[in-house]
């Protein structure tokens, strides 16, 4: 399976998984997910990701926006 192919599959997973929250994000929101998410990606693929791990990518998001960061 091609990169492209990979990272599309990936990216439309974490699409499935966090469904609504990614409507309204701020570019700063959307920054910090593609940051978190990039990180995981640093040592895993992204078959060894888990819906855990981007639903954790999303409370950090959720965290930062709430407190201002």
């Amino acid at each position: 399976m091609s990169d492209k192919t990979q990272s599309e599959l990936f990216l439309n997973r974490v699409e499935l998984v966090l469904g609504e929250e990614l409507r309204d994000l701020t570019d700063q929101q959307i920054v910090i997910l593609l940051e978190g998410l990039d990180s995981l990606l640093l040592n895993r693929t992204p078959d060894q990701i888990t819906d855990e791990m981007i639903q954790g990518q999303w409370a950090v998001v959720e965290h930062l926006h709430l407190s201002g960061g």
